[in-house]
C-alpha cells in the first residue's frame, strides 16, 4: 500500500455505498485496518446511512411535477418589467459620467500651467551617501514631458469612455428585460 495514501470522505461514502472497484476496496480495507480513526469515521457514515434508511418516504402531490416545470419555465422566461421610457435629461447617471469625463479632461489642462513647478531639481547631500553610487536618471525630463501628460489625459478619456460604454450596455440590457 502507498505510504502517502489519503482517504477522503468521498471515498468513504463510495465505500459505504459499494461504488468502488475491487482493488480500491482492498486498498481502503488495508488502510482502515491501520487507521482506527478512519474506521470510526466509516462507522459514523454507515450509522448515518442507517438513520436515513429509517426515515419514511412521502409521496409528492400529483401536480408536483407540473408545479416544478411551471416554476422552471417562469425562471427561464422572466416577465419583462414594464420600465417607462425616461424623458430626455432625466438620466442623471449618464450626465454625471459625462460631467466627470469632461472635468477629467479639461480641469488638468486648465490647471497645468499654474500648478507646474519651475524647478524640480533634487539633491541628496553627500554626507548621507558617502560611498553609495546612485544611478543617474533624468526624472525631471520624464515627468516634465508634455507627451506623458497628454498620454495620461488620453488614457483617462479612454477609460471614461469605456465606463460609459459599459454603463450604456447594462442600461440597454436592463431596459430589454434580459
Amino acid at each position: 500500500m502507498e505510504k502517502n495514501f489519503m482517504l477522503t470522505d468521498e471515498q468513504l461514502w463510495d465505500y459505504a455505498d459499494g461504488f468502488l472497484e475491487a482493488d480500491e476496496k482492498q486498498q481502503i480495507d488495508a488502510h482502515l485496518r491501520q487507521h482506527p480513526a478512519q474506521q470510526a469515521r466509516l462507522d459514523a457514515i454507515l450509522a448515518e446511512k442507517r438513520a436515513f434508511a429509517t426515515v419514511p418516504l412521502e409521496k409528492p402531490n400529483s401536480d408536483f411535477a407540473k408545479q416544478v416545470m411551471a416554476a422552471w419555465v417562469a425562471e427561464q422566461n422572466p416577465v419583462k418589467a414594464s420600465v417607462p421610457a425616461k424623458a430626455k435629461g432625466q438620466d442623471w447617471v449618464l450626465w454625471g459620467i459625462a460631467a466627470v469625463m469632461l472635468a477629467m479632461l479639461f480641469v488638468p489642462l486648465w490647471l497645468a500651467p499654474s500648478a507646474a513647478p519651475t524647478d524640480l531639481s533634487l539633491q541628496i547631500p553627500e554626507e548621507y551617501m558617502p560611498q553609495l553610487q546612485v544611478p543617474a536618471f533624468d526624472w525631471q525630463g520624464l515627468f516634465g514631458s508634455a507627451w506623458l501628460r497628454i498620454l495620461v489625459l488620453i488614457t483617462m478619456a479612454f477609460m471614461s469612455l469605456k465606463i460609459l460604454d459599459k454603463y450604456l450596455q447594462v442600461r440597454t440590457l436592463s431596459l430589454q428585460g434580459h
